[in-house]
């Protein structure tokens, strides 16, 4: 047997050392079959759950990774590594929530072990994915301080001061943990991001390809897309627009939409509400041409600008939970979600031309932009964005339950 103090194939430590070895060298599959065989002859050795968790996280299993650092620290409520994994795994959720509950279990981290810059990391991981880009700052500024060779904590002061635009002291901060750390990836790509943000240009796509020659997994796209970046900020117009359609059909989906897609790229270059404002004369020259259609036409544009409405409220609920649907919904939830969606949406189209006499009137004159029309519309739109929040909130934790079995229950 290969108990925590025995040896198995001249390892000490047996299968739990052999799992260590294995997320070190970025074979987290393999540490996941040790420890899964180390628990099945002792399902209590919280250090062996604990190290699963970890090779959950990194395979993006995150429900499954939780769950098994939720039992440590119930089992261990003083073990600070515990805490720290949960943490990890509940950013990654980016739901409102789960960004919640990580601030309290990093901030647990920190107290059981203050002067260990580890915890503050991820604390201002957390504090970032939260947009309290000032207190995570202090918390990265604090874990460099406590260890001033932590590559991890130089990288998220970087980290930090890139999405706080201090681009010269991402860059400073940048380059320190790459003094500690040279294969550390994400550090090469906050360099990158930030010397282009400073105009060294060239600088920022070395950085770029090294950071793509040490994590062959990055994806194409933002590859491409941070090229785009670099030419657009040059005035180079057709390689910037060559590298943003490229950038979209690596992505594999909606691919014809490319062309459209770097134009709205082309946007940027006036501000964060560029892009939006594009899509917005787009659409809007799009409604106008569909508005000329005989008879259809102002059904169709009624149809767009409901469903327009209600991916915008669907994106707002993404970005307050981290999904239109609930953590740890599958099937069953998505199923009823399109279906509510259909009906909201085909009821309103119903009513805004079947019951409402002065859409019917507007309607038949062709005038789909009067002013009762648009009203009516958006009203509607907004009701169905509010409905589809407040059953994904009411409900979607009870179609939850309903889930598969995971790889974990399976095996």
């Amino acid at each position: 047997r290969g108990g925590a103090g025995g040896n198995m194939g001249g390892v000490p430590g047996g299968d739990i050392n052999r799992a260590k070895l294995a997320l070190q060298s970025n074979r987290p599959d393999e540490a996941e079959r040790l420890l899964r065989k180390r628990l099945d002859r002792k399902s209590d050795d919280s250090a062996s759950r604990l190290l699963l968790a970890q090779a959950l996280v990194q395979q993006q299993r995150i429900e499954e990774a939780v769950r098994e650092a939720r039992r440590v620290v119930r089992e261990q409520p003083t073990n600070a590594d515990a805490y720290l994994v949960l943490s990890a795994g509940l950013t990654q959720q980016r739901t409102s929530r789960s960004l919640q509950e990580a601030e309290d279990a990093a901030r647990r981290a920190v107290q059981l072990q203050p002067k260990q810059g580890r915890a503050r990391v991820q604390l201002a991981e957390v504090l970032a994915a939260r947009n309290k880009l000032k207190d995570a700052r202090e918390q990265a500024d604090e874990a460099a301080r406590l260890e001033p060779r932590l590559a991890a904590a130089h990288l998220i002061r970087g980290m930090v001061m890139l999405a706080d635009k201090d681009y010269a002291g991402a860059v400073t901060a940048s380059e320190s943990a790459l003094r500690y750390d040279k294969s550390l990836f994400p550090a090469h790509f906050t360099l990158a991001n930030a010397l282009i943000e400073v105009k060294r240009y060239d600088e920022g796509l070395s950085e770029l390809e090294q950071a793509r020659t040490l994590n062959p997994m990055l994806p194409a796209g933002t590859v491409h897309g941070l090229r785009g970046r670099v030419y657009l900020k040059q005035r180079k117009i057709m390689p910037a627009y060559h590298e943003f359609v490229t950038a979209h059909r690596s992505a594999g989906r909606l691919t014809w939409f490319a062309p459209i897609s770097g134009v709205l790229q082309f946007a940027q270059v006036f501000g964060p509400y560029g892009p939006p404002v594009a899509i917005m004369v787009i659409l809007l020259l799009i409604l106008f041409g569909i508005g000329f259609i005989p008879v259809v036409g102002p059904w169709l544009a009624t149809v767009i600008v409901l469903a327009v409405l209600a991916v915008s409220f669907f994106g707002a609920i993404r970005q307050y939970q981290g999904s239109i649907f609930a953590s740890g919904a599958r099937i069953i939830s998505i199923a009823a979600t399109v279906v509510a969606f259909a009906l909201v949406v085909g009821g309103a189209v119903w009513a805004s031309s079947a019951i409402v006499p002065a859409i019917v009137g507007a309607h038949a004159r062709g005038n789909w932009f009067s002013p009762v029309v648009l009203f009516i519309t958006v009203t509607l739109g907004l009701a169905a964005g509010a409905g589809a929040d407040y059953a994904t909130h009411r409900w979607g934790d009870r179609l939850g339950r309903f889930e598969p079995r995971t790889r974990a229950a399976a095996s």
